[in-house]
């Protein structure tokens, strides 16, 4: 997993430290790889929606899901059944 937050490097830093520990938050400052993956941006949302995409090892997007809000995420069965589904391919 690689959590990318459309963001400055510190306060990347702060997210990382406050709830990856583990894994690195990758920052976007310059909004590129935001636009790329089509992710929306709503101000009246409150900012960047979620976005979650699996990519496989030869960086085909092989599941997207866009949220609708900030609590709008997947089901972590519906997460694990995708990946079993690629370990399969």
């Amino acid at each position: 997993m690689y959590p990318i937050l459309v963001d400055n490097e510190n306060n990347a830093k702060k997210m990382e430290q406050k709830y990856a520990r583990k894994y690195p938050v990758f920052y976007d400052e310059s909004n590129k790889v935001s636009q790329m993956l089509k992710q929306e941006k709503r101000w009246i949302k409150l900012g960047r929606l979620p976005g979650l995409l699996v990519i496989d090892k030869e960086g085909i997007i092989r599941y997207a899901y866009y949220g609708k809000n900030m609590h709008d995420i997947p089901e972590n069965d519906e997460i694990l059944q995708v990946l079993e589904k690629i370990n399969k391919i």
